[in-house]
């Protein structure tokens, strides 16, 4: 019996198996984590056969996806699937504890952040002034989907600067910018120099009209991009 409605897919590293689950605890934890969590699982019949004869099952490198109300999945961390308990339900799914936890999971302020993810991507910009900026980008990282070719060189993108304060919220304003409501170019200065080289929604030289903050023009500006105050 598959899930009426999974929230979450456990896909096995080769994509040979997937596994939709209605639920899930231990997802949201932040470094250390706790063993993971499955409920309302679809297992695969080789799988469930294996665990009703007591036989072991080796475990296998998965990675956990969120499952929108579209049916957009999207990878949240990686897992062992490493069953250390399972229990039979009456709808013929089952639950799952596994002996470790995500290898990365997000921390407990991503919640939030993914919920709001779950219906779609946002549909006006500067949801993240309410949310933990560092598991914003990280989120906006994971939905970003290369939308058409990135858009020639020379333009200027605007940033709001109403909530700048910092790197963190420059890259959240940033991503914005380039790439609309919940668009994501660049999560710390590594990460934007990697964007500024294409494949993220703009091509250099262009110019970022929007607050100072530190360290930010360096990197820009070996790009050949041009920062300039806002209007």
């Amino acid at each position: 019996m598959q899930p009426a409605t999974p929230r979450f897919m456990l896909i096995e590293d080769d994509g040979d198996r997937r596994i939709p689950c209605r639920g899930a605890g231990g997802v949201f934890t932040g470094p250390g984590g706790e063993p993971l969590r499955l409920r309302g699982c679809a297992l695969p019949a080789e799988l469930l056969d294996r665990l009703r004869a007591g036989r072991k099952v080796r475990p296998s490198l998965f990675s956990l996806a969120a499952v929108d109300r579209f049916g957009l999945e999207t990878d949240l961390s990686l897992v062992s699937l490493d069953v250390a308990e399972w229990f039979p339900r009456d709808d013929g799914l089952v639950d799952l504890l596994l002996r470790e936890p995500l290898h990365d999971p997000p921390g407990p302020a991503a919640r939030a952040i993914w919920d709001l993810w779950s219906a779609g991507r946002p549909a006006a910009g500067n949801f993240w002034a309410a949310a933990d900026r560092p598991e914003w980008l990280r989120a906006a990282l994971a939905h970003h989907r290369a939308e058409g070719p990135d858009r020639p060189p020379g333009r200027t993108f605007r940033l709001d600067g109403t909530h700048v304060t910092d790197l963190a919220s420059f890259l959240c304003a940033l991503g914005e910018a380039v790439n609309g409501p919940g668009g994501y170019f660049g999560r710390n200065l590594d990460a934007l120099a990697d964007c500024l080289r294409g494949g993220f929604g703009a091509t250099t030289p262009f110019t970022v009209a929007g607050p100072e903050v530190p360290r930010v023009r360096d990197v820009l500006e070996a790009a050949g991009v041009t920062l300039r105050a806002a209007p």
